[in-house]
């Protein structure tokens, strides 16, 4: 029996992605592993639980996302870091605020511990070009489809199609989004924290919409199926998950041509400059114009979703954890 710890970031309002797929990751692993689980806290006291995490380790740890510095404290030889984007590092950060987070965050957990996996082989070309470790030291396992959404048929709405937009961050790209469908009959559910700013816009180009936050995953799929289009044309993505929800509930899907995204999509989803408004433009009204070109990326959207089945993933996880066990 081996007994593998599950490391998760501080319980957030709204925020729970990386907990919904290690869950379902975890529900999948064989009988012959147990599993525990560990949260950190939030802000002053999330150095403690840090050190308090050292009581907690098994013969496997898996530290599952955004608290890498958590690496710094484990057995080194038996832990896994999982890095799913560094986004944050590259975007949002300036100056000597960036250099102690890049060197806390990511440099000193990547060259300590002696396993990292990450979602892509973008992110990991990403991580490489940050800190200097082999390439064979980065493992890109990449996140499963969801097991938790059904396809759902639904009569697409051609007179006032119905968009779902998914997620909060400066990436997301709302702004062209709304300046593509302004002016249009096109409405939208946003699934992402209220911003009384964009609410404004919004009214002002009359855009009907629908707002969702901190929901559950029902309600999350509820979404799903009541939409006619999904769109994830971020500007930088280390996956895209909704791309493959997209996929599961039977909705075409709009992406964008850069970072992550056309690993994920394949070639289920039409693709678009995520920078251009005109080609968000043309996307949605291709698809709402176009029946055969919607079926067809359906389609396409149910073959793309095998490349990442839970049975796949779950088995090069297992293949990693069964390698730590012999290198004890």
């Amino acid at each position: 029996m081996t007994k593998i710890t599950f490391f998760f970031r501080p319980k957030m309002q709204g925020v729970h992605s990386i907990e919904t797929l290690f869950e379902h990751l975890i529900n999948h692993l064989p009988d012959n592993i147990k599993t525990n689980r560990y949260f950190c806290t939030h802000k002053w006291k999330r150095i403690y639980s840090f050190f308090k995490a050292i009581n907690f380790q098994s013969d496997i740890n898996h530290i599952t996302g955004d608290i890498n510095m958590l690496g710094l404290f484990l057995n080194r030889n038996k832990t896994i870091l999982t890095i799913h984007d560094i986004g944050h590092l590259e975007r949002d950060l300036k100056g000597i605020k960036k250099k102690i987070f890049k060197l806390l965050w990511l440099t000193l957990p990547v060259k300590r511990l002696r396993y990292i996996t990450t979602i892509s082989d973008f992110t990991k070309q990403k991580i490489l070009k940050e800190v200097s470790v082999s390439e064979e030291k980065i493992i890109v396992i990449p996140n499963p489809a969801a097991i938790d959404f059904e396809f759902s048929e639904k009569e697409f709405d051609v007179n006032s199609p119905t968009i779902l937009q998914i997620g909060s961050g400066n990436n997301k790209n709302i702004y062209r989004l709304i300046e593509a469908i302004k002016n249009t009959t096109f409405k939208l559910i946003l699934l992402r924290k209220p911003d009384e700013q964009l609410k404004k816009l919004l009214e002002n180009h009359n855009i009907s919409h629908k707002w969702y936050y901190n929901v559950s995953r029902d309600k999350v799929y509820e979404c799903y199926k009541n939409s006619d289009i999904v769109f994830f044309a971020s500007e930088y993505e280390g996956f895209g998950v909704p791309i493959l929800e997209a996929n599961a509930v039977g909705r075409p899907v709009i992406t964008s041509n850069v970072s992550s995204m056309p690993y994920v999509a394949g070639n289920s989803a039409y693709f678009v400059n995520p920078l251009d408004v005109s080609e968000i433009k043309q996307a949605l009204t291709d698809l709402r114009n176009d029946e055969q070109l919607r079926k067809n990326l359906i389609e396409l959207g149910k073959e793309n979703l095998v490349r990442f089945s839970m049975d796949k993933i779950v088995s090069q996880y297992c293949d990693l954890y069964s390698k730590i066990n012999l290198n004890k």
